[in-house]
């Protein structure tokens, strides 16, 4: 004798569920949720009180792995504080979600093993896209995201050789940019604070940094690079770092505007005058940076503009069309009263 098994509920509202109080067949709940103007209006209608009524949520999973489509792109950053990262976020949703597609946002916190895990189960997921605000990865994870068959952004920052598409800012041109500007203004004995950023946007840092002050015979001896997260308390720490190592210190380059603006805080408590005795510089341009005192001259980040971009160029593949590598989006010099 047979005995039938049923399978156990999981107590959630299923597809035939819906079906059954609207009175319809489930491909037709499913054509109606898929492509709303393929059935009657009248109908639409019903299925639709049906949906509301029970709290039914489509399973987006099996959907996309029924149709090997989704509409769900990756975003994998480094640090959920990340510089500019809130912006990028921004740029993105504003392109991609008119569109149809949700951004899954996951922090990989500055660890490579733990974004090898992250995009394993992502890509596993069967996503649309992958977006990474970082440039440096593991071999595995370049390997994975070549061979994965789906478009692959790498914003923030220009890299050589990307992965697939990639747009950001050269920073290493942005800070020869912000360093030059010091030394034609006059100052000569000038610093660069950095904190624990990633690995990549050091580097690019202190090569422009380097090709300046190279370029005009200035010493490149006076660099702090801070172990501890770039913060306001960070740049105040570090300030009296610099003075008792450098005491000729007339001029501080900082990598992010927190820093700079830490480093003002320290100023006023030491009654340092700043641009007098001391000109401090930020990056990035943030809001902080337009309301301290003084105002923080800046190189400023299109974040917004770098997210947006990038959205336009995955709708642009994802659609099946020709993307064109654009230039470099330029970054632009704030200056205001700090130097």
């Amino acid at each position: 004798m047979s005995i039938t098994r049923k399978r156990r509920s999981t107590g959630k509202v299923t597809l035939a569920d819906v079906a059954q109080l609207a009175g319809v067949g489930t491909m037709t709940v499913s054509r109606a949720l898929r492509t709303p103007e393929a059935v009657s209006d009248k109908l639409r209608e019903k299925i639709e009180a049906a949906v509301q009524e029970l709290g039914y949520v489509p399973n987006l999973a099996a959907s996309a792995l029924a149709s090997a489509s989704s509409w769900t792109i990756a975003m994998v950053v480094p640090h959920l504080g990340e510089f500019g990262c809130s912006e990028m976020f921004a740029g993105l949703q504003q392109v991609l979600q008119p569109a149809g597609y949700q951004i899954m946002l996951a922090e990989s916190q500055h660890q490579p093993e733990q974004e090898e895990k992250l995009l394993e189960t992502l890509l596993a997921s069967n996503i649309a896209a992958a977006v990474l605000l970082s440039v440096e990865h593991s071999e595995n994870v370049r390997n994975w995201l070549q061979n994965a068959s789906i478009p692959v952004m790498e914003i923030g920052a220009v890299r050589a050789d990307p992965i697939d598409m990639n747009i950001g800012i050269d920073h290493a041109a942005a800070m020869f940019e912000l360093t030059e500007m010091l030394i034609t203004r006059g100052y000569q004995n000038i610093g660069l604070l950095c904190a624990n950023q990633e690995k990549w946007v050091f580097q690019q840092h202190l090569q422009g940094w380097y090709k300046a002050m190279l370029r005009h015979h200035r010493s490149v001896d006076r660099v702090i690079n801070a172990a501890s997260p770039p913060t306001f308390s960070t740049g105040a720490a570090q300030l009296p770092e610099f003075l008792l190592a450098w005491p000729e210190l007339d001029a501080l380059v900082c990598e992010s505007d927190e820093l700079a603006c830490g480093v003002l805080y320290e100023c006023q408590r030491r009654r340092i005058k700043v641009p007098d005795d001391l000109a401090v510089v930020g990056f990035g341009n943030s809001d902080v940076s337009r309301v301290c005192q003084p105002p923080l001259t800046t190189m400023s980040v299109p974040h917004r503009k770098i997210g947006a971009d990038a959205g336009k160029a995955l709708l642009a593949r994802l659609s099946d069309n020709d993307w064109t590598p654009k230039a470099t989006i330029a970054s632009r010099l704030c200056q205001r009263d700090s130097c």
